[in-house]
């Protein structure tokens, strides 16, 4: 009979300014028997000389290093590594450092809090093609991507006809339907029927809502562009 193949080692490298905290890396992950770490690094330039001496599965990466920023590093390895995977392994909750954090091809983003049992998942996981993702960050991240997808106020607003961006101008003005009618030469039930169709249109149910899109799209600069 065969032997049964030998469970795969992944090689894991720490590159993180902290002797601290690259001893409680090795502290936490050492005893995993599938795992090994390869080498350590304080700064980027010293992890990409062990990065290309010793071609580690896994990076361990902190963000904030002495000579260039961990995401600055995370790209210069990629270009150089493609195989590499690489996870932002940091205390910074910044939405912002996440999303850049993806954009520069890391495949996991972790807080420094995570046990080692938590840490060795997340590397088994990578290693096997998978990206991560701390838990606590999940939310920020949605809203995020939200962000990104909802459109803008003046493509929310590019929907009116001219008469109903002149019928939203005077409600952003704080005007009555009366008088708004009363400017446009309308009656006052055709008022209100032109502002139910600009509510529908814009996605709002509320006067107050239609006024603060009208202003976030430029208000008056964007009547005016728009005529």
């Amino acid at each position: 009979m065969h032997a049964p193949p030998k469970p795969r080692i992944i090689r894991v490298l720490l590159i993180d300014d902290s002797p601290l905290i690259r001893l409680g890396l090795r502290a936490a992950l050492e005893d995993r028997p599938e795992l090994s770490i390869i080498g350590e690094a304080g700064s980027a330039t010293e992890g990409m000389k062990v990065v290309d001496e010793t071609r580690p599965d896994v990076i361990l990466l902190d963000l904030r290093l002495p000579d260039k920023s961990g995401l600055k590093a995370c790209r210069e390895i990629l270009q150089r590594h493609p195989a590499t995977r690489i996870i932002i392994l940091t205390s910074s909750t910044d939405e912002g450092n996440v999303n850049e954090a993806i954009a520069a091809g890391a495949q996991g983003y972790l807080l420094k809090e995570n046990d080692g049992a938590s840490l060795a998942n997340a590397i088994a996981r990578v290693a096997a093609g998978q990206s991560v993702l701390d838990p606590t960050l999940t939310n920020q991240v949605l809203n995020l991507v939200k962000k990104k997808l909802e459109p803008r106020p003046q493509d929310r607003l590019a929907v009116l006809s001219g008469q109903e961006r002149r019928v939203l101008a005077l409600l952003s003005e704080g005007l009555t339907n009366k008088e708004i009618g009363e400017r446009l030469n309308l009656t006052e039930k055709t008022v209100k029927n032109y502002l139910a169709t600009v509510f529908d249109k814009i996605g709002v149910a509320r006067r107050a809502q239609a006024a603060a899109l009208y202003v976030q799209a430029g208000g008056e600069r964007f009547h005016v562009a728009e005529q």
